[in-house]
């Protein structure tokens, strides 16, 4: 099952990498590790004393589909631990990512705990979701950028 959710996530994290986005300030990968790493941190920090993350996965570099050789989007996940899954936390970060510059690109509830939204400033992008074993899942991921 984590296999599938990871492979889900690589879907959908290269369906991201158009070029529709913004021309913005670019950043190396490098960069990039530190910055999903941080703003992850920090939306983290919104909620509740009792959550605490655990890494899904390492961060890692996922080639963008449909783009030329050598351009990748740097992708971290971790879960969020010690609280369950409810609208309220959901509820919680989208207004931290609204009030920290970021935009809705798409929430699906009720049918489904999920937000996703992109940062207005450097256009990295993150998601508050569930899965099927009711567990919290929190991830940042950076623009289609140039591999080092």
């Amino acid at each position: 099952m984590k296999r599938m959710f990871l492979l889900l996530l690589t879907a959908l994290l290269l369906a991201g990498c158009g070029s529709s986005r913004a021309e913005l300030e670019p950043v190396t990968e490098s960069e990039a590790y530190d910055r999903v790493e941080a703003y992850i941190q920090r939306a983290a920090a919104a909620l509740p004393a009792g959550a605490h993350l655990e890494a899904a996965a390492q961060p890692s570099s996922v080639v963008c589909k449909g783009q030329p050789k050598g351009r990748v989007t740097v992708v971290s996940t971790y879960f969020v631990r010690g609280v369950a899954v409810d609208d309220k936390y959901f509820d919680t970060l989208l207004h931290w990512w609204e009030a920290h510059d970021f935009k809705l690109l798409d929430d699906l509830r009720p049918e489904r705990h999920y937000l996703w939204v992109q940062s207005t400033t450097d256009g990295f992008r993150m998601s508050l979701r569930d899965n099927d074993h009711d567990e919290l899942l929190l991830g940042a991921e950076s623009p289609c950028l140039a591999a080092e």
